[in-house]
């Protein structure tokens, strides 16, 4: 048992960046996509990968699903820096032969200033992206489960758009060792998109993550997501505090490591937190995270299961 844990881990910890060494830096476009999508995840510092365990799982690691047990709405409105909207819809629904998934990402940059190449105005134009996700999950062995996704991606600029497509390839291993848990996720895998002649690579990542959770009241978690064509890497950590069943206290911290030297750490990221409410099958949550001169985000997100 021990020797098949080790086999696995090594595995999760290598693969990603193993891979990487076959990808140099490069432009890269759709980060929308990048922007997390649970106040729950993002509470957490965004370390999720080992963690997930209800819908937020789609976005973060749809292997996450196949623990679902009931079926799930979720709806989540983001005020973001500069004032752009950001709003995920999600439903989930548990079969014998798996979970399914359905869920839409839409970004609102809102009415936006045109000018011509004198500075002079030219009246406004709206701006936004959308990408619709279908996800499938399923426990393939005892404490192994697989998980993936579709996207349909879509960017607008008045009247210019760009359509592409990605996939999501996810994993996670309960490993029964001490209620431990492995996690394994490569996100936005797709060829370029193309916005009028511009080409550029989606925000391809790889990343590996760990949850661990004391006497079901206490949960850690520790991703390192690789953001592979723009050479940097995120550590990320978080923990859940349950003092009773209906309260969940979340504070979480995410910095991005220099590509040169796992031991300079750069780019300060900061540290956000949250809270978590659940009434018999409803439940909210809500994040907070600072961004300096740029302002703080807040995200307010809504469930039922049924």
């Amino acid at each position: 048992m021990k020797k098949k844990i080790l086999v696995f881990a090594v595995t999760f910890f290598a693969l990603p960046f193993y891979l990487v060494t076959f990808l140099s830096a490069s432009n890269t476009g759709a980060s929308f996509l990048s922007i997390g999508t649970s106040a729950r995840a993002i509470s957490m510092g965004g370390a999720y990968v080992g963690v997930a365990n209800d819908i937020s799982a789609i976005n973060y690691n749809p292997a996450g699903l196949a623990q679902l047990k009931e079926s799930q709405i979720m709806g989540q409105h983001t005020e973001w820096i500069s004032d752009i909207k950001h709003d995920f819809l999600a439903f989930t629904r548990p079969t014998l032969n798996g979970t399914m998934g359905l869920s839409v990402v839409y970004l609102s940059q809102g009415s936006i200033e045109g000018r011509d190449e004198n500075r002079q105005r030219t009246g406004s134009f709206n701006a936004y992206d959308v990408a619709t996700t279908l996800s499938y999950s399923r426990s393939i062995s005892n404490g192994i489960s697989l998980g993936t996704n579709l996207k349909i991606i879509q960017q607008n600029i008045e009247k210019e758009s760009a359509t592409g497509v990605a996939v999501d390839i996810g994993t996670q291993y309960d490993t029964q060792i001490k209620n431990l848990k492995l996690g394994l996720s490569f996100q936005n895998i797709g060829p370029k998109m193309t916005f009028i002649s511009e080409s550029y690579n989606l925000p391809l990542t790889a990343t590996i993550g760990l949850g661990y959770t004391l006497k079901r009241a206490i949960t850690l978690a520790l991703d390192i997501k690789r953001n592979i064509y723009d050479n940097k890497t995120e550590v990320s950590m978080g923990t859940e505090v349950t003092p009773i069943s209906l309260l969940a206290l979340r504070v979480g911290y995410l910095k991005s490591v220099n590509p040169e030297t796992i031991t300079s750490i750069s780019n300060f990221k900061g540290i956000g937190g949250g809270l978590g409410l659940r009434i018999l099958n409803f439940s909210t949550d809500y994040a907070f995270v600072p961004y300096g001169d740029l302002g703080n985000t807040h995200r307010l997100s809504f469930g039922i299961k049924f």
